[in-house]
């Protein structure tokens, strides 16, 4: 064989596969696309999150979190999401900060009026929003209400048969590494 036909015949292979994979891709897009307009939040999310009161103190949160094995939780005041509290913050704000546990408040410390996500939203959304701030979770809120939590770990896991997620992943994390 010439050197003209091997070339010849690279690029059809090339050529070839390039239409088998944009094919591929399509389709495989088209199948994802109609499958997720059907997934939302509520289907993925943490569903009945651990809640602690504003008034509580820092070491009842702390003590929750231990209790519960969990490193996040909502703060309410008489039912309605007000805030939310991530074990990193009674490390810097309170601990670090040379303040007594069991005098802080967690309305002091809390993050206040996080952003939140609805049931009923799509998940393409939630990732969306997740990648876009660099949260690690949201909470899921209906009726002004906590009824979940949608993490990165959900969004992941869901983007596993999600191109659109995926792709919210990657983006963001391209950013990050920059």
């Amino acid at each position: 064989m010439e050197y003209s036909d091997k070339k010849r015949e690279k690029q059809f292979a090339n050529t070839a596969f390039t239409a088998f994979a944009r094919n591929l891709y399509i389709s495989t897009n088209l199948f994802f696309i109609l499958r997720s307009d059907f997934m939302k939040v509520s289907e993925m999310m943490t569903k009945n999150p651990v809640t602690i009161e504003s008034s509580a103190t820092a070491k009842e949160v702390a003590d929750k979190m231990k209790k519960e094995n969990i490193g996040t939780v909502l703060v309410t005041d008489k039912g309605r999401l007000t805030g939310i509290v991530i074990d990193r913050q009674i490390i810097t704000k309170v601990i670090a900060a040379g303040k007594d546990p069991a005098k802080v408040k967690v309305s002091e410390f809390m993050t206040e009026s996080p952003v939140t996500a609805n049931p009923d939203m799509e998940i393409e959304e939630a990732s969306r929003i997740i990648g876009e701030r660099g949260y690690r979770r949201i909470p899921v809120v209906e009726n002004e209400k906590p009824v979940g939590i949608i993490s990165v770990a959900d969004i992941v896991e869901h983007a596993r048969t999600c191109t659109t997620c995926m792709m919210n992943i990657l983006s963001e994390a391209a950013k990050a590494e920059r």
